[in-house]
């Protein structure tokens, strides 16, 4: 019996598989088979810095222009999406993720789909473990997202904590990777140079206090 290729997993995997059950579902829902989802909370923090960042640099072109993106992109789904309803071929992954851009512009603001982008391009920039691959991570970018509309998830009562959870519908994978590769084009110069923007000035922050340190060690 073949088992699953994940070091330390010894679940059975089907006759044509290297995945188990599991792992399998992972690899489609997270990009990789050892790719753990981020959380809202996880990437809270990363947010907050967004925020203050923008707080600090209201006049800033980069806020308008960031969305200028976003709408262009929003724009150009719903294209595709009026062409689909007008029976024009199309391949389907396009056409999904097309749909998922165009429900997350109807029901979220712009400025908070900007500022949830920008938080996952920090905690990369951050925490570059915490994705295990570029699927991995244009997968989370696609998933936190979604989040933000209400009409991606369900609702699902737990008998043993007495609570009704929340769960986001799946798209399938190939949805997924072409909706996240669409997101990380939109957002990602802006992302990536945000982000070491943070890290220098994180950097620059560390410096002046180690200098700042040494010259209180040398008072007398």
């Amino acid at each position: 019996m073949n088992h699953c290729r994940v070091p330390g997993c010894n679940a059975p995997v089907s006759r044509w598989g290297s995945l188990c059950s599991t792992h399998k579902t992972r690899q489609r829902r997270h990009g990789h088979p050892q790719q753990q989802g981020v959380t809202k909370a996880e990437l809270a923090p990363y947010a907050a810095i967004i925020r203050l960042r923008k707080a600090r640099n209201p006049d800033s072109p980069l806020w308008p222009g960031i969305e200028a993106r976003w709408f262009a992109l929003v724009d150009h789904c719903r294209g595709v999406v009026a062409a689909s309803l007008q029976g024009k071929a199309m391949n389907r992954f396009e056409r999904q993720a097309c749909y998922e851009v165009v429900k997350l512009a109807d029901h979220a603001e712009a400025a908070e789909v900007v500022e949830t982008a920008l938080a996952v391009f920090l905690m990369q920039e951050q925490s570059p473990r915490r994705f295990l691959s570029d699927d991995a991570f244009r997968h989370q970018l696609a998933r936190r997202l979604r989040a933000l509309s209400d009409v991606n998830a369900g609702t699902w009562f737990d008998h043993k904590t007495g609570k009704v959870k929340r769960v986001y519908r799946d798209l399938p994978a190939g949805t997924t990777v072409l909706l996240g590769a669409m997101l990380a084009e939109t957002f990602g110069v802006a992302g990536l140079l945000l982000a070491r923007r943070e890290t220098e000035d994180a950097e620059k922050r560390r410096r002046e206090n180690e200098e700042l340190a040494q010259a209180v060690q040398e008072l007398k």
